[in-house]
């Protein structure tokens, strides 16, 4: 029996240890202090839109042309005896560049020649003997025309003898050799191509949308071109401007006149125009800074001290400022850190 009540009373005592135990745990956990972790408010530059000139600028690519670029091509077919041109060479207009071999067409020259002075003696014959009345009229025609047929020959070997010596129909830089010497060539065959490189110029196939502000604003256009390569920018003038809009592209014409060094530029080059086409005097203006990846901003709203999301509010575009209504005049704009808010979030003005 004391054996039962030693048990008992050993398992009371360890039954009343844990009771205190979860008793103290307990009364710790409800009285201890719970700290909350709260996320710093999100740091944002604000300011105001300022007004100012705003230039619309379009940019477009495009290849550099030589506005005067001549084919210099073969009259007469035959081989080249002399080829003397080469590329990146200055020829003078009229300058012989190449030679057909000449001797088929002076054997030509001499027989029509030979024929044509038969002709002509015959002629003169006919016609003496026509003004004595000792010749009839349809002997004096048939021997006119004769001679005409043979004389006009004649004139015609002349010619295209003429044409064996191949020459430069202007004066200019030669941009390309087509050919090589002894080789054949056919009437029309390119023998070179010559450039005035001191005129060069670009032409551009714009969009429809801008066809009216383009053609309102043409004697105020101004225009860059540069190339991604190089530093190097040089002015433009607009030459043309198309008349009619492709209905195909959508899109109309428009030809540029290029000033600068032909040392610099080359017929060929990709480079890139930007084009001022207008300009809005006293707009209010932001920078593109302001504007999230997407192109909307967001505004700080002072008296909750939250962003607030405007959307996309751009009335015209230039490449450092976007012009927007005159409603938001004396707005603050979030201008740094406008990316990683959302619209009604807290954010701390630094």
């Amino acid at each position: 029996m004391k054996k039962y009540t030693s048990l008992i009373i050993r398992w009371a005592i360890t039954l009343l240890i844990v009771a205190v135990l979860v008793f103290i745990i307990w009364k710790f956990m409800i009285n201890r202090t719970v700290s909350t972790y709260e996320k710093p408010l999100e740091p944002v530059k604000v300011e105001k839109a300022q007004r100012g000139e705003l230039e619309q600028v379009l940019k477009l690519s495009g290849y550099i042309n030589a506005s005067d670029t001549v084919p210099v091509v073969s009259f007469v077919s035959g081989t080249l005896d002399s080829l003397d041109v080469k590329e990146g060479q200055w020829i003078e207009k009229d300058q012989v560049i190449a030679v057909v071999d000449p001797e088929p067409y002076k054997l030509q020259a001499d027989q029509a020649e030979a024929v044509y002075l038969a002709a002509k003696a015959t002629f003169e014959r006919v016609s003496a003997l026509y003004k004595a009345n000792a010749a009839t009229k349809q002997n004096y025609d048939e021997a006119k025309a004769q001679y005409d047929a043979y004389k006009a020959q004649y004139d015609l070997a002349n010619v295209q003898l003429g044409y064996t010596e191949i020459k430069a129909p202007v004066s200019g830089t030669v941009l390309s050799v087509e050919v090589s010497q002894s080789s054949p060539v056919s009437q029309g065959t390119c023998v070179a191509v010559i450039a005035d490189l001191s005129r060069l110029e670009i032409t551009l196939d714009v969009p429809e949308t801008y066809y009216e502000t383009i053609n309102r604003n043409q004697g105020n256009i101004s225009a860059t071109i540069s190339r991604s390569s190089s530093s190097y920018t040089s002015p433009a003038y607009v030459s043309t401007v198309s008349p009619y809009v492709n209905p195909q592209s959508r899109t109309f014409g428009m030809t540029f006149t290029i000033g600068q060094s032909e040392a610099v530029l080359k017929p060929g080059m990709f480079v890139t125009v930007s084009l001022v086409y207008n300009r809005l005097e006293n707009s209010l203006l932001l920078p593109w800074r302001a504007s999230c990846t997407d192109g909307t901003v967001y505004a700080y709203n002072e008296e909750k001290q939250c962003a607030q999301y405007l959307g996309n509010i751009a009335v015209a575009e230039g490449s450092e400022y976007f012009a927007i209504p005159d409603e938001y005049e004396n707005t603050l704009f979030i201008v740094e850190g406008q990316n990683s808010v959302l619209d009604g979030q807290k954010v701390s003005v630094i």
